[in-house]
């Protein structure tokens, strides 16, 4: 935890984590240096506002609608959602769509977000066969669907961030999967 807690340090509310992010690891069986890489990398180090909380609450339909000014007091079940991983934060509408889709799974609290958010990356990803930053972006077993990031850099962008994450850490133990296409 300790070893956790000095990659997340000065890292905005994501500070003194580790423990969330070793225990998210162990319960769903994701690479805790993958998970706090991909919050690093998502929540612009801790400090973005899916990661410091929005508002969002119920419309009289009762679907998540981030909370305005003007439509306040209009909503009921008002709660500060918090979205580590950019689940639902699609390039057209981050913060809107990714704060809804927070409230929808629950994630009210940034331990809430930390730990849900690797539920959804296991049971999404991982549990399809996608368990590598490769196979989550471009997914080889059936290309051009189930893409975790629109970015075609996003993978890329991970690996320098998750070397120097491994390079802060005593006695680590690397197991690449590496694929090979005929």
């Amino acid at each position: 935890e300790s070893e956790a807690n000095i990659l997340l340090s000065n890292k905005g509310v994501l500070n003194k984590k580790g423990h969330k992010f070793i225990e998210a690891a162990k319960s769903f069986g994701v690479n805790e240096i993958y998970l706090i890489s991909h919050a690093l990398l998502e929540t612009g180090n801790g400090t973005s506002d899916l990661a410091v909380g929005i508002e969002v609450g119920l419309d009289s339909n009762k679907n998540p609608t981030v909370v305005t000014n003007s439509n306040r007091s209009k909503l009921t079940n008002i709660e500060t959602v918090h979205n580590m991983y950019g689940i639902g934060a699609y390039d057209n509408c981050a913060k809107r769509c990714g704060a809804e889709r927070a409230y929808s799974e629950g994630w009210f609290s940034i331990d809430e977000a930390i730990v849900g958010g690797a539920q959804f990356v296991s049971g999404d990803y991982f549990s399809r066969g996608q368990d590598t930053l490769y196979k989550m972006r471009w997914n080889p077993a059936n290309p051009g669907t189930h893409q975790y990031a629109t970015d075609v850099r996003w993978a890329s962008k991970q690996v320098p961030r998750m070397k120097k994450l491994y390079d802060q850490l005593d006695n680590t133990m690397k197991i690449f999967d590496v694929p090979n296409f005929k």
